[in-house]
């Protein structure tokens, strides 16, 4: 077992508005189109319920042929500055069962947007790694999709 850490922080800026990079997160069509760690990475979203106490679930398929789903509900929903919700990863994933939490700011600035991502919880140095990579694998993926679509 790895030594537990203390989470996740990345932070980015976007040159799209808090708004649309809110509605990059509330909405089911766009969050299939970039919330994946890399691009040969396939999301598939299986429930999309955004509102306070509503639920989500993902299926992440990779290359190899392995399927890692991910669900959780949101508990706070701040247009356009806050989001959290749950973080839970199901077997058979090696980090099956870490009930984790994320955390999403955003800020206007300089005619654009400052968005942290906090993940917490997550207890484990290679579930941080694992998961900072990733965050930082789909905001590449988000930054590219917020430039190409007006």
């Amino acid at each position: 077992m790895s030594a537990p850490s203390p989470g996740v922080l990345v932070r980015r800026f976007l040159s799209a508005s808090p708004d649309r990079v809110f509605a990059a997160f509330a909405d089911a069509t766009l969050v299939a189109r970039w919330l994946r760690p890399s691009p040969d990475i396939a999301l598939t979203v299986l429930a999309f319920d955004f509102r306070r106490g509503g639920a989500y679930r993902f299926a992440y398929d990779v290359p190899t042929g392995e399927r890692m789903v991910v669900g959780g509900t949101y508990s706070v929903i701040e247009p356009p500055s806050r989001i959290v919700f749950s973080w839970l990863i199901e077997p058979p994933d090696e980090h099956a069962g870490i009930d984790s939490e994320v955390i999403v700011t955003l800020a206007g600035k300089d005619a654009g947007t400052e968005l942290t991502i906090r993940h917490t919880k997550l207890g484990r140095a290679d579930a941080d790694l694992r998961h900072d990579q990733g965050w930082r694998g789909a905001l590449d993926l988000l930054d590219a999709r917020l430039r190409e679509e007006p």
